[in-house]
C-alpha cells in the first residue's frame, strides 16, 4: 500500500513537472513581437554558454545579466528533480540513476524544442541547457543526501 507521504511527494513530483514542461515547451512568442532565431541550435557542448559571457559587453550591455541568467536558470530548473526523485523512490536514491533521468528528460526536453521549430515553435536548441540541468539534478541530489536523514 502506498503511503500518504509518497502520494503527496508523487503529486509534488508531477505538479513540477508539468510547471518544467510548461516552461520550456510552450511557445513564448506571441505573434509577430518575438523575433525568431531560426538557427540557433548549438550541439557543442559548452560553446554557446561560452561564447555568450564571452561577448563584448560594451556593444551588448545586457548580454552578461541574460548569460548569467541562462545558466543559473537552467541549473536551477532541474534542482527539485534531483531532490524530489529520491524522496519519491527508494530505488532513485542513487545519483547513477538520478543524473540518467535528469538526463533523459533534458534531453527528451530539447528534443521536442527541435522538433516543434518546424511548426513554428522558435526555442533555441542547446546541448549546453542538457548539461547544466542534469548538474542541477546533481545539485538537488546533493541537497537531497545533505538534508534528509540516510535512515529514511
Amino acid at each position: 500500500m502506498v503511503s500518504i507521504r509518497r502520494k503527496v511527494l508523487g503529486a509534488i513530483l508531477a505538479g513540477y513537472l508539468l510547471i518544467v514542461a510548461t516552461i520550456t515547451i510552450v511557445p513564448t512568442h506571441v505573434g509577430r513581437f518575438r523575433i525568431s532565431r531560426p538557427n540557433h541550435v548549438n550541439l557543442v557542448p559548452l560553446g554557446y554558454s561560452f561564447k555568450c559571457f564571452l561577448q563584448d559587453q560594451t556593444s551588448h550591455p545586457h548580454l552578461a545579466a541574460f548569460c548569467l541568467r541562462n545558466t543559473l536558470g537552467n541549473i536551477a530548473l532541474f534542482m527539485p528533480l534531483g531532490f524530489l526523485l529520491p524522496l519519491t523512490s527508494g530505488r532513485l536514491r542513487s545519483l547513477t540513476r538520478v543524473l540518467a533521468i535528469a538526463f533523459c528528460l533534458s534531453f527528451s526536453i530539447e528534443t521536442i524544442q527541435f522538433i516543434l521549430r518546424f511548426v513554428g515553435n522558435d526555442r533555441a536548441v542547446d546541448i549546453d541547457d542538457v548539461l547544466l540541468n542534469t548538474f542541477g539534478a546533481c545539485l538537488g541530489f546533493v541537497i537531497y543526501k545533505l538534508v534528509v536523514p540516510a535512515t529514511d
